[in-house]
């Protein structure tokens, strides 16, 4: 609708302006409340898991306890307990957004081009049986290209510094 001679029309320039920020306001605020429940979840969870180790810790038998020392077995455990919440944080994050990005992604091909979408439903498991069978059958030639580069790496290392190397 571009009219020579005629300036910009800023109604209509304003209202585009509005509804990016409504969609920006609303992907910011989507975001805060996937992360806010998320988290909720995730603590619950972590906190039911660290109910279950003391509960174990207290049923260990005396000579275990005995033979390791205590403040290490509750560094180990701390550790690992925090590690999993840690990953399951950002792999439910993650997860959710990747399943949202798939669906919504999928909708629009469905919109867009049914027939393309169909097109392209059917090539992604085409491509992941292959990629399975490349997948296996190069999977030995990686191991041995890796052992044969590090040994390679080795002899290049003693010829250019002159000492040997012990592995």
């Amino acid at each position: 609708n571009v009219v020579p001679g005629v300036g910009v029309d800023f109604v209509a320039l304003r209202n585009i302006i509005l509804v990016v920020i409504a969609i920006y306001l609303a992907a910011a605020f989507l975001n805060w409340l996937q992360t806010y429940l998320l988290a909720g979840i995730t603590q619950r969870a972590i906190f039911e898991l660290r109910q279950d180790v003391e509960i174990k810790l207290s049923k260990l038998p005396l000579s275990y306890v005995d033979r390791n020392e205590r403040g290490d077995l509750l560094s180990r455990v701390t550790n690992d307990i925090d590690n999993i919440g840690t990953s399951l944080q950002q792999g439910l994050s993650q997860l959710l957004s990747a399943i949202l990005t798939v669906v919504g992604t999928l909708i629009v091909m469905i919109i867009l081009s049914p027939l393309l979408a169909v097109v392209s439903l059917i090539m992604v498991p085409l491509s992941l049986i292959m990629m399975t069978v490349v997948g296996k059958r190069t999977q030995g030639l990686f191991v041995t290209m890796w052992t044969q580069t590090g040994k390679v790496n080795t002899h290049v290392e003693e010829m250019h510094t002159g000492h040997a190397i012990v592995l």
